[in-house]
This record gives C-alpha cells, structure tokens and sequence, in this order.
C-alpha cells in the first residue's frame, strides 16, 4: 500500500504538468476548431525564459513563473498573428507584422556584428509591434480567406520547427538544468514510508490555482462569454458586435500562459530543460484532450491526472520502456467503446 500511494503522488504531480499544457491545446481547439501543433513550442520557451530568469537573473522561482507565464502568452499570440490570423483573413497590419518577423530571423540567423544585430533587430521589432497595431485597430481593408482544413495543421507545424529552430541557435541543443537552489529540497515523511517533496505539492497546488482562475475566466467574464460565443458559432458573434480577432489572441495568450507554466514546473520536477522537449509532451497533450474529449476543460483537467496515474504506474509495475505504449493502449479502448472522449460532446454543443 505504501508503494501505491507513494505512486499516487508521483503520478499527481506529472498529471499536473500534463493537465495544464493539455488545457492550453483544448482552448484552442475550442475556438478555433484546430489542433496547434506549435504548443509544445510555447511549453519549451516558457520553460527556458524560466530557466533564464532563474539561473541567470537570479530571480526567485516566484517571480520568475509569472514572467514565464506571460511570455508564454506573448508567444503564442505572436504565433497567431503570424500562423493563423493570415489564413483567416490578410490585412497590411499581417505584412508589415511578416516583415518585421523574417528582418528578426535575419539578425539571429546571420551572424553578423553585434551592432549589426542591434541595428537591424530594432527596427525589425517596432515594424512588428506597428502590425500588431495596425491589426488592433483593424487599419486598412480585409480580405476573409477560405483555406483548406489542414492549411492551419501545416502552418503550425511550419512554426514549430521555426521557434524550436531559435531555441537551438541561443541556448544550443545540450540539456539545461535549474540551478540547484531554484526551489527549496523539502520533503515531507506521511508515514508508511510515503514520501512528498514541497515541489510535488507547490506543482499541484500552482496546477489546481490555474485551473479554477481559468475555469473562473470562461464562466465567469465578458472575455470568456466572448470565448464560449465564438466556440458556439464564430460568425455569429461577429455579427452580434464581438471583436473576434482580439478574443482569439486573448484565448492563444491564455493558452500560451498555461503552457509556459507546465514548461516551467517540468523543468523543476524533472529536472530537464531542451529545445526538443515539447515533443513528447505534445503527443502526451493530444492524448489527454482525445482521451477527455476534444475541447472540454473538464475532460483535460480528468485526462491529464488519469494520464499521469497510468504512466507512472505503469513505470512501476511493467517497465518505462512500455509507458506510452500502455496509455496508448487504454486510449484505443475509450475511443471504441466512447469516440468523443469521456466527456466530449458534439461540435453543436461544444462551448
């Protein structure tokens, strides 16, 4: 019995991480009605803007999640304005946003002097804050596209291996690690021989304030009646007065906000941080959403800690080598016998 609930904890604490990143995925999936296969790149640099105010701003790990957290949502709006909001509709505020984004890639992929650089990157960032602008303010006309399904799938495939790509040329491609005293080495003895760390118990608590602020925001807010109205039917809360382009980077910011945050708790709770560590966790987070229902906030939060429960226990009665193959596994058998997840509904109801 001490093993198993020893194994509880363990699998709480991953099923936290897993949760919030997959809350992220669904939010979008929600609005939008497509999978961002870019998330994972947002949880990568959370975690490494983390790790960077940590290690080398020698913040305290309090501050420095927030921060992260914010500039997870910076990311993925970014991400939409240059990935999505031109396949739904072109505007000058897109070309002059593009621009300033390919000048940006030239002074970090190029290198040149540091002057060079700083010359070129300044302008490249106020060309893109001026398309932003342009598009907030909803400046010149507007062409509404028609795209194939699949063409936001590609797009944010193409973005990933870009923000992944960066990632690579600034910190390198080797494993990083917070520093030892980024958290403090607590661990608490629960009789039995059941032992919990203060991490374990900071993520699940960081975990379950996240979900119910999130949760607050949706059912509670004007900005998250805007979410749910263009969730139900984007067209028409455009004609009913909402501004759908600035909810749908406010639910991006959201999700990016959360993936920072799961970025961030996993580099502390395991100890890792890479430019290749979305991936896994990207095909873990498409899991919990299908195993949950696809754009339930319900379904991610149950999916992830199932999720969790079921790869650690399987670590400790099987083998690692057979963890995703098990939860794989039980995936297939809740999409025979419920295809829409545990609590998936239909698109018509989908909110």
């Amino acid at each position: 019995m001490a093993l198993f609930f020893q194994q509880v904890v363990n699998g709480l604490s991953s099923g936290a991480v897993y949760t919030l990143f997959a809350l992220g995925f669904t939010l979008v999936f929600g609005v939008l009605d497509l999978l961002n296969l870019a998330h994972g790149a947002n949880y990568m640099w959370g975690a490494f803007v983390g790790w960077v105010l940590v290690s080398r701003a020698h913040l305290p790990i309090g501050v420095a999640l927030p921060l992260a957290m914010l500039a997870g949502g910076c990311v993925a709006v970014l991400l939409d304005r240059l990935a999505f909001k031109p396949l739904r509709s072109l505007s000058p505020g897109s070309g002059v946003l593009w621009l300033g984004f390919l000048l940006l890639l030239l002074t970090l992929v190029i290198h040149w002097p540091a002057a060079v650089r700083l010359g070129l990157a300044v302008p490249a960032v106020l060309l893109m804050a001026v398309g932003i602008g342009l598009d907030e303010r909803g400046i010149g006309s507007v062409l509404d596209r028609d795209v194939p399904h699949l063409a936001p799938i590609i797009s944010s495939i193409g973005a990933s291996i870009v923000l992944v790509s960066i990632a690579e040329g600034i910190f390198g491609t080797q494993q990083s690690r917070f520093p030892p005293n980024a958290f403090p080495l607590l661990r608490f003895q629960l009789g039995g021989g059941i032992s919990v760390s203060l991490l374990q118990v900071t993520i699940l608590a960081c975990a379950i304030v996240l979900m119910l602020v999130l949760r607050r925001l949706i059912g509670r807010t004007r900005m998250g009646r805007a979410i749910r109205s263009i969730a139900w039917n984007a067209r028409t809360a455009r004609l009913l007065g909402v501004d759908v382009d600035r909810v749908i980077a406010q639910t991006f910011f959201l999700s990016g906000a959360l993936a920072g945050a799961a970025g961030v708790l996993f580099g502390l709770l395991f100890a890792s941080v890479r430019p290749d560590m979305g991936a896994r966790i990207e095909i873990v987070g498409l899991t919990v959403i299908i195993f949950g229902g696809m754009g339930s906030v319900e379904g991610a939060i149950v999916g992830g800690f199932l999720i969790g429960l079921i790869e650690t226990f399987s670590v400790a009665v099987v083998a690692s080598s057979f963890r995703d193959a098990i939860v794989f596994f039980l995936l297939m058998v809740v999409l025979l016998i419920r295809p829409s997840g545990l609590f998936g509904r239909s698109a018509a109801t989908r909110a």
